[in-house]
């Protein structure tokens, strides 16, 4: 049989509680498209009172997916839809997408390639969903998959090894001003960025990139979103997205590992605090 796509029903969750770690296991072996989750609670209120959701994604404080022990997913269910809106994807009170095919890309390549091939590799699969503040919550697994990573002849192809990461970091600024940022780079940890999100308080101006003293990027986050909304894309509110790939070209990512040096200059006109998510093409043995 050949293998198209494969909707099927993952392992049940365990310890799903209103404010608690539920825990799931996947079984490897084929490429994951689409790791979703469709949720729901208890809903309280109504007549007079104000009707509060049992359970959405913003009752999910951070969702990790690890794979053989590593973090390769780490974002809260209110930043994963942030960035599924900024690629002009819909989304659910009912259900929560971690999306390895970017359909905002062009070609079938580019949305692809990301893909997780979970035979390549990998040993065990486990997700943690740190939920808090939910009523009574119910968490079913589904995978949307397809096949292995394979060429004609049965060998992995060249872009096997690759898939998509989306790794958090956390900041603070104490007053207005410039504040450098750094992510991993060089030969030893250095990894292809598609896309990096500041997550910010509102404060946030102007954002330069610099690779081995040249300006890669220098945008106010006017020009900067102007920029994407030409391009289709819907920028986010307090939320400035560095796209390499605006114009839906895999091939225009930022590989950094021949970065003798790389600066991010975040220039914010008062304190702020937040966290930086960057969406990385990497390989499981990287950061």
């Amino acid at each position: 049989m050949s293998l198209g796509t494969l909707v099927r029903e993952g392992l049940p969750f365990s310890n799903v509680v209103g404010t608690g770690v539920a825990t799931s296991t996947i079984t490897p072996g084929r490429s994951i498209e689409t790791f979703r989750m469709k949720i729901s609670g208890t809903d309280t209120g109504g007549g007079q009172n104000p009707v509060v959701k049992g359970f959405t994604p913003e009752h999910i404080r951070l969702f990790r997916l690890k794979a053989n022990g590593k973090v390769i997913i780490e974002a809260s269910g209110a930043e994963i839809q942030t960035l599924q809106k900024y690629r002009g994807q819909p989304v659910s009170e009912k259900f929560l997408d971690i999306d390895f095919t970017d359909e905002s890309m062009n070609s079938r390549f580019d949305r692809e390639v990301t893909n997780f091939d979970t035979s390549y590799g990998i040993a065990n699969l486990t997700t943690e969903v740190h939920i808090e503040g939910a009523n009574a919550p119910v968490i079913k697994p589904i995978l949307i998959e397809s096949a292995q990573k394979k060429n004609s002849d049965g060998t992995y192809s060249n872009w096997a090894a690759l898939f998509l990461k989306i790794l958090r970091y956390p900041y603070s600024q104490a007053n207005g001003g410039r504040l450098p940022f750094q992510v991993p780079f060089g030969a030893q940890s250095g990894a292809i960025i598609k896309r990096l999100h500041v997550f910010h308080g509102g404060n946030l101006e102007f954002l330069t990139l610099k690779q081995d003293g040249l300006v890669l990027f220098e945008q106010s986050a006017e020009e900067n979103e102007y920029r994407q909304v030409k391009a289709g894309r819907v920028p986010q509110e307090n939320v400035f997205t560095v796209d390499f790939v605006v114009d839906g070209s895999i091939a225009e990512v930022l590989n950094t590992k021949d970065a003798r040096s790389l600066e991010w200059l975040i220039d914010f006109g008062a304190a702020d605090n937040g966290t930086v998510i960057v969406e990385y093409v990497d390989t499981l043995g990287n950061l």
